[in-house]
């Protein structure tokens, strides 16, 4: 992505809380990365998890950095980690990466910021950007995302009534990413044979506590197969040189991944 498009998009999520990239990824990456997930369904007994966050006739899946090589492209894709590194700067974390495959007869789910557990006033600078990979079409009747434009100005909603909102329309390969203030949430599925399949990739500024933790949650064995961006993503590495680290020495270090190994307070002036 070219400074100028980043630009754009920057002050698009600044003034309506999210922006669409259209057809933003390769066709042939969003047919493995379909596969792939259906096939993980099949191969896990895949079941709905019947809360109302993660829905009754939803298909979830955490952890996906674990679960195949072609997860490895998703958060280092070079037409949405820009956007999020302009946003949350370039020691920003993978937050959590989950597969959403939404069901005929799904409910909508409650609008909701990913950011809601920050406890921070609003508004306030995107601490979290969530990125919201169609695998499928997105549209109103299949559980497209539904949005609330300018929602990220705003305090969180009251889960006890309703709001308006609008469904992020898109083709499979575009990408909806949203400030982590912005209300959204899973569509309803009123066909009758149609699932939409998206991925939820987050991202979170470098100082705060990732919802999925990524260093336990990945094999040590697959994370040293991962380059040095998603290494850093992940966790690996020290925070400015200086926190996260296990008795001095990076995570990554201390998990015997001699790629990822810093030695805390190097740095003079830290």
């Amino acid at each position: 992505m070219d400074q100028a498009r980043l630009d754009q998009r920057v002050a698009e999520i600044n003034a309506q809380g999210y922006t669409i990239l259209e057809n933003a990824i390769e066709p042939e990456l969003v047919a493995e990365l379909r596969e792939t997930i259906r096939q993980v369904h099949v191969e896990t007994k895949a079941a709905p998890r019947n809360t109302p966050a993660e829905g009754f006739a939803t298909l979830r899946l955490y952890n996906l950095l674990a679960r195949g090589e072609v997860f490895q492209r998703v958060p280092v894709h070079k037409e949405v980690l820009p956007l999020a590194e302009a946003l949350l700067g370039p020691e920003c974390l993978i937050s959590g990466m989950t597969s959403m495959d939404i069901g005929p007869t799904e409910k909508p789910q409650f609008l909701h910021a990913d950011d809601v557990t920050l406890r921070i006033p609003k508004p306030h600078v995107p601490l979290m950007v969530t990125t919201i990979w169609a695998l499928t079409d997105f549209s109103d009747e299949n559980g497209g995302t539904r949005i609330v434009p300018g929602s990220h100005r705003r305090a969180d909603p009251d889960y006890s009534k309703e709001h308006d909102s609008q469904p992020a329309v898109m083709s499979a390969g575009s990408v909806l990413v949203l400030h982590g203030s912005t209300w959204h949430g899973g569509g309803g599925n009123t066909t009758r044979d149609e699932w939409r399949l998206g991925i939820n990739m987050q991202y979170c500024a470098g100082f705060i506590r990732q919802q999925q933790n990524q260093p336990l949650s990945i094999p040590v064995d697959v994370a040293k197969t991962f380059d040095e961006r998603l290494l850093r993503l992940c966790g690996y590495h020290l925070f400015l040189g200086i926190m996260g680290h296990v008795d001095g020495a990076s995570p990554g270090a201390a998990l015997g991944i001699d790629s990822a190994h810093e030695t805390a307070y190097q740095d003079p002036e830290g």
